[in-house]
């Protein structure tokens, strides 16, 4: 299993995600969105009272636009994904939730699964 910090142990001065937290977050939006085409944020996000890392992740909505949601980890990854046991990760999707997600400075890459 990989290691773990707790959100106090490890501020995200720059912001960017480890290897571990790209691929955990592209295995999640693989599963939110049943494998359609995915993008992930490049950066984490604030996530307000929640507290954790947000990591936005977006996928094209069939009716124009886009279908966002607001991944939340609860604590900094490095080296291997947490397992399911271990997983206190928390989706959100609602548009009151994700509307850091929405904004238009926001940077979205391709997120690839596996």
């Amino acid at each position: 299993m990989g290691h773990r910090v707790d959100p106090s142990a490890a501020p995200v001065a720059s912001g960017q995600l480890t290897p571990a937290e790209i691929a955990y977050v592209n295995g999640t939006a693989a599963a939110i969105y049943r494998r359609r085409a995915v993008e992930r944020a490049t950066t984490f996000v604030p996530t307000g009272e929640v507290g954790g890392y947000g990591i936005c992740v977006r996928s094209s909505a069939a009716k124009g636009g886009y279908d966002v949601a607001l991944v939340i980890i609860a604590r900094r990854l490095y080296g291997e994904p947490i397992s399911q046991v271990d997983d206190d990760t928390i989706v959100l999707r609602r548009a009151a939730d994700t509307g850091v997600c929405r904004a238009t400075s926001m940077t979205y890459v391709a997120a690839r699964s596996g």
